[in-house]
């Protein structure tokens, strides 16, 4: 639905998070949405999550089908780019050598797909608002916070994601018992460092994402591209995706790289 003129976004978001606290249900928890599901709908994802909390009629299960395999065709751009990447991540990791100027060049080519897509996702986030009842709306907000809520563990789950991808590409190569010591210490135990900005953008990542839930459960909803762009930082997940590749590899033997790489190729993803 459209705003009366002169109410922008961010002032129903205000709005929203007085009235909600009266109005809203409370939602019921769903899984957040994965990379691969963020990659093709952008933060629509979560939106398309948290409907799942609710009994939709068919009329509406056929709008969010629709809008989930419209969003998915125009995020083909990010996922071809993202899939060069990783085959730059794959030769490097191979070599033991990583062309910086080439990935620099395909992050920002991840980052300009994913802005291009922006007006895209604010069309769909639109209609499903349009396509719920103002209880459905509060419900999707109510399950989206939650799951914000969920994510304050943030730190914890980061590194437990490290190890279980470490586990997965390392298992099985012979990794001596200094090798290991040095991935955990260097790697996992040392995360911080590693990516020092995890903090930051975890928690821009909820306002943005709070913003948003918040305000579609309010009668007026009118997102701006910058709204649904910037909740998924995908330059600083895909620049510390090659810092760590970079940090393994370093550890890592050539036969042992080898292996890495082929295994990162079988499963067309270093997760």
């Amino acid at each position: 639905m459209a705003a009366p003129r002169g109410l922008g976004f961010l002032g129903w978001a205000c709005f929203a998070a007085v009235a909600a606290c009266a109005t809203t249900p409370v939602g019921t928890t769903v899984p957040a949405p994965g990379l691969r599901q963020e990659l093709d709908e952008g933060s629509a994802a979560w939106f398309f999550n948290a409907t799942s909390a609710l009994t939709l009629s068919y009329e509406q299960q056929g709008l969010l089908l629709k809008l989930s395999q419209t969003l998915r065709a125009q995020s083909e751009p990010v996922q071809v780019a993202r899939r060069e990447l990783l085959g730059l991540v794959v030769e490097g990791i191979s070599s033991g050598t990583f062309d910086d100027n080439r990935i620099a060049a395909v992050i920002q080519q991840i980052v300009a797909a994913a802005e291009a897509r922006g007006p895209a996702v604010v069309q769909a986030l639109g209609q499903l608002h349009s396509g719920l009842t103002a209880n459905q709306r509060q419900t999707v907000a109510s399950t989206i916070s939650q799951g914000l809520n969920g994510q304050q563990g943030q730190s914890k789950s980061e590194r437990d994601q490290l190890q279980q991808r470490v586990d997965g590409l390392t298992q099985g190569i012979g990794l001596t018992d200094a090798q290991a010591a040095q991935i955990r210490s260097t790697i996992i135990d040392s995360f911080h460092t590693y990516a020092p900005d995890l903090q930051e953008e975890a928690t821009r990542r909820r306002k943005e994402l709070g913003g948003l839930s918040q305000a579609f459960a309010t009668l007026y909803f009118e997102p701006v591209v910058a709204n649904v762009t910037a909740a998924w930082d995908l330059q600083g997940k895909s620049q510390r995706l090659v810092a760590f590749a970079r940090a393994l590899t370093s550890i890592l033997t050539p036969a042992q790289r080898q292996q890495v790489a082929a295994r990162i190729r079988q499963r067309n993803s270093i997760d």
